[in-house]
């Protein structure tokens, strides 16, 4: 791809996915975004379809945005250049703050999503919502699983 990455096997470059703090992009209806960086994450499989389950408190605008919004989500995984990135993401509300702006977050198109990804991460993945539920004894949180509509690695970690 010309913006420095690489389609991908969702399942590739696992330890990074497992390892690091994310950071989920929603959108509303009308197009508006927000950032919120998130370490409760995982991938696998469900209904034979390859999925990502986020798991977001309801006080958070991001859980707003995933339920009232366009029902998609893209989960990026930060590079070293904006690792710094996820304390602010993860202390300021985008309900009322532009978190990209104040982090200083470039977006990229989504290929598969209206919603955007974040340039310079090691790690995309652009989901459509599929199910969501409460989770039960982390009642505190909700679930959201999204199926994998596509995934890409940066060039830095597939060496092109």
């Amino acid at each position: 791809m010309e913006d420095g990455r690489k389609e991908i096997d969702p399942y590739e470059f696992l330890e990074y996915f497992m390892s690091k703090a994310a950071h989920v992009v929603s959108m509303d209806k009308n197009g508006r975004i927000n950032v919120m960086a998130l370490l409760w994450k995982t991938i696998g499989e469900l209904w034979m379809i390859p999925v990502i389950t986020i798991a977001v408190a309801p006080s958070r605008y991001t859980f707003t945005l995933l339920t009232e919004g366009v029902q998609e989500f893209t989960l990026n995984i930060p590079s070293e250049k904006i690792a710094n990135t996820i304390s602010i993401t993860g202390s300021l509300s985008g309900r009322n703050v532009d978190k990209f702006k104040k982090a200083d977050l470039e977006i990229i198109e989504g290929k598969k999503t209206k919603v955007p990804t974040i340039k310079d991460c090691l790690l995309t993945y652009e989901c459509k919502i599929v199910h969501s539920c409460s989770s039960g004894s982390m009642a505190s949180h909700h679930l959201f699983i999204g199926q994998i509509l596509t995934a890409y690695a940066s060039n830095e970690l597939t060496k092109d």
